[in-house]
């Protein structure tokens, strides 16, 4: 799978083509001409922003990164307006066992997304890339692995070459990544596996959470807890038991069961009562100490796409703004309800129970009438301490339930990645990144697993510095495409790389030579004045020369 072409269009009225770039095999180099950069950063002609439209085709949802400076975040107001004047959009086209695909993206200001001018939400858009380019439904998402084959900066700069993505990407999600991308597991087992991974971690969380409710350690904790308890329990039902008169016990032995029972009936709805208003008051604890912002540029895109599929709808943007809003406060206000509701029902419960211990102070004192008041301090401590045993006694069943659920995914999860074993491909990648490395650094890197971050870039002999980095980013692109044609899967061939000025001109040229034997599409930005001279560099290899005097949008 290789891109074909670049277009850069101007979409009002009679459609006027821009820029048309013809992408080959091999080398596509997009290079500044102008000779007086000074910093050797380049002069802002558009290098960057050309691979920032590639990424934009290829389902970047911040279209606004082409007229915003990646250092200073400041805009560039003039092309903004140009492109929202004469709606301009960039057509992406992308061949794939011998048939082309037109993925067209209209840059300005709620423009759409097309793919063989068919319209498409942002969302259907990428999951239709996913389909058409690795032949999958996410997980993973087409953005987290196409970003493996275009390594530009929209918001930062990728410098990292196995962690890629955005730093709040998960080691589980990296791992189901890598296993489809170098098929070490299948795309079924990959995706079970990131499931029960998150199933597994959300359990964890349960656990922590009910240890941090609770305030116990460990189930050690809990159980010596649970026994101290139960014995001051028993100790005060023999107190109880040793204020009771015998002979009046005996008679009124019916009598005195049935209103325990009613007792203890009303205790265990108590106990009830407690642990459910000790559940909603950590639940309103952590809503109302946590300001739960949300990214409203989330909410303006969906507001966006909905306008686009419907046309003009009635309610504004800020409608919907308050109505997030009103979302949180409905909650907290729901749960303070449901909150006096408990308080008042346990109030009731309690004033229910004095009551029938009061009514019937002459069955249940059987006992002296000058130790009932002993008799009741006695007996409120024995209920008290009776309804700590339940709380805990049920903390731990909950407790011995999660750690059970827990065992079972974690064995499910381990049975996955055994059988995975089989399935491990890293050997015949190894075989190209080695020989790759070994010939310009005379150093053998290779990839190999481990148990937190799914690979690890390992070196059989001494380590390389950091001045490295974008030479082995590339080396690892150029062995994956070898790998790719080893197994016959018709991934991308391309890969698409910024800032190349640090790459010495032996390692490039090493580089390019490897390029050239396993039919690589390398497209990158450069400044012309630090390649001019490289005679492993033909003219034909630069598709696109921009200057200060040739921009990329041509004003």
């Amino acid at each position: 799978m290789y891109l074909k072409s670049m277009k850069i269009v101007k979409g009002i009225g009679e459609n006027r083509e821009i820029r048309n770039v013809k992408f080959q095999s091999g080398l596509n180099i997009i290079v500044d001409d102008s000779t007086d950069s000074g910093t050797g950063q380049g002069n802002n002609v558009g290098k960057t922003t050309f691979l920032k439209l590639i990424d934009i085709c290829l389902g970047a949802k911040d279209k606004k990164y082409i007229w915003t400076d990646n250092d200073t975040g400041s805009e560039t107001t003039t092309l903004k307006n140009y492109i929202h004047d004469n709606k301009i959009f960039a057509e992406l086209e992308i061949e794939k066992a011998n048939t082309v695909y037109s993925l067209k993206v209209e840059l300005f200001d709620r423009g759409r997304r097309f793919i063989n001018n068919e319209p498409y939400s942002y969302d259907d858009y990428v999951e239709k890339l996913n389909e058409l380019i690795f032949s999958i439904h996410k997980p993973p998402s087409f953005r987290q692995l196409i970003g493996k084959f275009i390594r530009i900066k929209q918001k930062e700069d990728t410098s990292a070459f196995l962690k890629y993505l955005h730093q709040n990407t998960t080691n589980a999600e990296y791992k189901n990544i890598y296993d489809f991308l170098f098929r070490l597991s299948s795309h079924e087992d990959s995706e079970t596996k990131l499931q029960l991974y998150n199933e597994i971690e959300q359990i964890k969380k349960d656990i922590n959470q009910l240890i941090k409710l609770h305030n116990f350690s460990n189930i050690d904790d809990l159980r010596e807890r649970i026994r101290i308890v139960q014995k001051t329990v028993q100790d005060l039902e023999l107190r109880v038991k040793a204020m009771i008169n015998a002979e009046e016990y005996e008679q009124n032995l019916d009598k005195f069961t049935n209103i325990k029972n009613d007792i203890n009936t009303i205790n265990d709805s108590i106990e009830s009562l407690l642990f459910k208003r000790g559940k909603i008051e950590t639940i309103l604890l952590n809503a109302e100490d946590k300001d739960e912002e949300f990214d409203e540029s989330v909410l303006l895109e969906f507001y966006k796409d909905v306008e686009r599929s419907l046309g003009e709808i009635t309610k504004k943007f800020d409608d919907l703004i308050e109505f997030n809003k009103s979302i949180r406060r409905n909650k907290i206000e729901y749960y303070r309800k449901r909150l006096r509701i408990l308080n008042s029902d346990l109030e009731k419960m309690l004033k229910f129970r004095a009551s029938i211990i009061k009514e019937n102070k002459s069955i249940i004192t059987i006992i002296n009438e000058s130790n009932y008041k002993e008799f009741e301090n006695v007996h409120k401590e024995l209920i008290e301490q009776s309804e700590q045993f339940g709380l805990l006694t049920k903390v731990q069943e909950i407790y011995n339930n999660l750690n059970i659920q827990l065992d079972k995914k974690t064995e499910e999860y381990d049975e996955i990645n055994k059988n995975a074993d089989a399935l491990d491909n890293l050997s015949k990648f190894n075989e190209y990144l080695t020989t790759y490395s070994n010939e310009i650094f005379g150093q053998r890197l290779y990839l190999t697993r481990q148990n937190t971050f799914p690979l690890k870039l390992s070196n059989v002999d001494e380590g390389l510095g950091t001045g490295y980095r974008k030479t082995i980013t590339l080396l690892l692109d150029i062995a994956y495409v070898s790998f790719l044609q080893e197994l016959e899967l018709d991934y991308p061939k391309f890969f698409v790389h910024d800032v190349l000025e640090t790459v010495d001109e032996h390692n490039l040229s090493k580089i390019v030579e490897f390029i050239n034997e396993n039919g690589s599409q390398f497209i990158f930005a450069i400044l012309n004045e630090k390649i001019k001279d490289y005679s492993f560099i033909d003219e034909d290899d630069k598709v696109l020369r921009l200057s200060k005097d040739n921009k990329l949008f041509k004003i």
